[in-house]
């Protein structure tokens, strides 16, 4: 059993000025803590997992691929492997659990450098 408490991780990121760690990597399961600033955008890299992200804090937007959804506490969002998605119009800070399941591919974060080359 693997125990993580989601605060204590966001306060840790937001006292080390880092926005993202990885906190569990179960084999074909991988689950990080995000946080993004109010004010700020966000362009997360398409990956090659599926993606599910719960809102623990925050509210903000949330675009994926051509849908755009308002984020609150509570909710969830998946996203399909290789979509484009980007947190904007973040009005008081999200903090996020993120699961990546089991990739399609290798090497995850390299879908949208691949595609500027």
């Amino acid at each position: 059993m693997s125990h993580v408490s989601i605060p204590e991780v966001a306060t840790a990121l937001e006292a080390e000025d880092v926005d993202h760690r990885e906190v569990l990597d179960a084999g074909p399961l991988t689950v990080e803590v995000g946080r993004y600033p109010p004010g700020t955008a966000a362009p997360q890299n398409p990956h090659n997992e599926e993606e599910l992200y719960y809102v623990v804090s925050g509210s903000g937007k949330l675009r994926v691929g051509d849908e755009t959804h308002s984020l609150e506490a509570g909710d969830v969002v998946y996203v399909e492997p290789g979509l484009e998605h980007d947190f904007f119009d973040i009005e008081e800070e999200i903090v996020t659990m993120i699961i990546f399941g089991p990739s399609v591919a290798p090497s995850s974060y390299a879908i949208r450098e691949e595609r500027e080359r």
